[in-house]
């Protein structure tokens, strides 16, 4: 059996603390049973290593959760990149045209999204799922819950019987309200995302939707391949799909509602409620915020932007950021993570960025150079080795160095090392250069 953990979204529903880079499977809003801070990912991936599957898990991402997924789960985890972002089918093809080539078309394959609120009761059903997948190889198996209200935003399942494990009589992805009521009637379930079957099973799908069936030739197509859901493509248009009843705890964390009814606190970062109900606070900047005399209510404040609704209306999010294109102004690295402090146009029509760069201990940003930006680094905290322009130095605080546009450079650290970067630039961003091989010399 194999794991395949959908992490494609970006979560806009939890603006602003979620953007592309900064998706909400990353935000470090949970808690571990230690009490240390935890995304989603890092729950869902401790969950799996519990079980012993966590060496069987692919990922299935897009290149700018690339450095956030190695940041979190670490450099080993196998990850599938999709060249573009376009919905779940494409993604799963993507990493069923891998997996054709590199493993038993027999074996058990269970897609999952990254991000189910689960406790380990949910995972000890796979092993279920396995046995009634090779019991069943030509069907698609899913798994279900009973829903606690109407709503348009997961699919809907209804079987033909009550049984723990039923044939599904039919499978309607995201309806309207009205309809979800209906179907509610109906004794249907509200689909968890998972979806169980053969590998040959999602070979055949390529084939059968006139997808290239070969890694490199999808890989070199994909931004050609239809924007749509493996809802929509498949599962509505499988004849033999099977539920399998889950009667644990199953939470979408999608909304600022779920979400807040899972955070371990009303406060999260330097803020403060006084005479407040049902408040809550998320605050990722260092200044302090205090919240007098509110009542159910989600502030939250991030780089990003800040953010003061009831809970009620965060369901309204998504039509203001259908016209903020503002760039995200944090983001995660494989080496640590970058906040934006401050941007600006310039009367020369350049622009200056200035961010905030926590790097790791004994971790390396790649050697590059920029063709139109040039950069000052002032390092406040740590220590760390540099190459620049080909030659050796040491950074440590209160250094000041000047990088010239054009002149490659690169950095390994000693210690956690924190610094300033002033980057001058014809463009907000400027992609990096990379015809340099590491040139720092070997540890022992």
């Amino acid at each position: 059996m194999y794991i395949l953990l959908l992490s494609g979204g970006s979560g806009k529903r939890l603006w602003p603390l979620s953007n592309d880079l900064n998706s909400k499977q990353f935000l470090r809003i949970l808690e571990d049973p230690s009490g240390k801070k935890q995304s989603m990912i890092e729950r869902v991936f401790l969950q799996l290593q519990e079980i012993k599957l966590a060496e069987r898990t692919l990922i299935s991402t897009t290149k700018s959760q690339l450095d956030a997924i190695e940041h979190q789960l670490g450099p080993d985890v196998a990850v599938i990149c999709e060249p573009s972002r376009r919905d779940t089918f494409p993604a799963i093809m993507l990493a069923t045209s891998y997996l054709a080539e590199n493993i038993d078309s027999t074996e058990t394959i269970v897609i999952m999204p990254v991000d189910s609120y689960v406790d380990m009761s949910f995972f000890e059903r796979f092993s279920l799922l396995d046995t009634a997948v090779q019991s069943h190889p030509d069907a698609l198996h899913l798994m279900g819950v009973e829903p606690l209200h109407p709503t348009s935003k997961y699919g809907y399942i209804i079987p033909e019987t009550a049984n723990q494990m039923a044939r599904v009589k039919k499978f309607q992805e995201k309806p309207t309200i009205i309809l979800a009521e209906q179907l509610i009637k109906e004794n249907a379930l509200w689909s968890c995302g998972v979806f169980a079957c053969q590998l040959d099973f999602l070979i055949k799908q390529l084939f059968a939707q006139n997808v290239p069936t070969t890694y490199c030739d999808l890989l070199r197509s994909y931004d050609s391949l239809e924007k749509t859901s493996f809802d929509y493509a498949v599962v509505e248009k499988t004849e033999l799909i099977y539920v399998h009843r889950y009667e644990g705890p199953w939470k979408d964390l999608g909304t600022w509602n779920t979400l807040t009814e899972e955070m371990p606190s009303v406060l999260h970062g330097n803020a403060h409620l006084l005479k407040s109900t049902n408040t809550h606070i998320v605050n990722e900047l260092q200044i302090p915020v205090l919240g007098i005399g509110l009542d159910d209510l989600i502030v939250s404040v991030s780089p990003d932007g800040v953010l003061v609704s009831s809970k009620e209306e965060t369901t309204h999010l998504k039509e203001y950021l259908v016209h903020q294109d503002r760039p995200p102004q944090f983001e995660w690295k494989r080496w640590g993570y970058a906040t934006i402090l401050h941007q600006q146009l310039l009367e020369d029509g350049r622009y200056a960025i200035t961010r905030r760069l926590h790097i790791k201990a004994n971790h390396q940003i790649s050697h590059h150079y920029h063709e139109h930006t040039a950069s000052t680094w002032s390092i406040l905290k740590g220590r760390a080795e540099a190459i620049i322009d080909g030659k050796h130095q040491t950074l440590e605080a209160p250094s000041v160095v000047h990088i010239p546009q054009g002149v490659s450079h690169t950095l390994r650290t000693v210690n956690d090392l924190i610094m300033i970067e002033i980057k001058h630039s014809v463009d907000w961003t400027e992609e990096d250069n990379y015809p340099f091989p590491t040139s720092f010399p070997t540890q022992d």
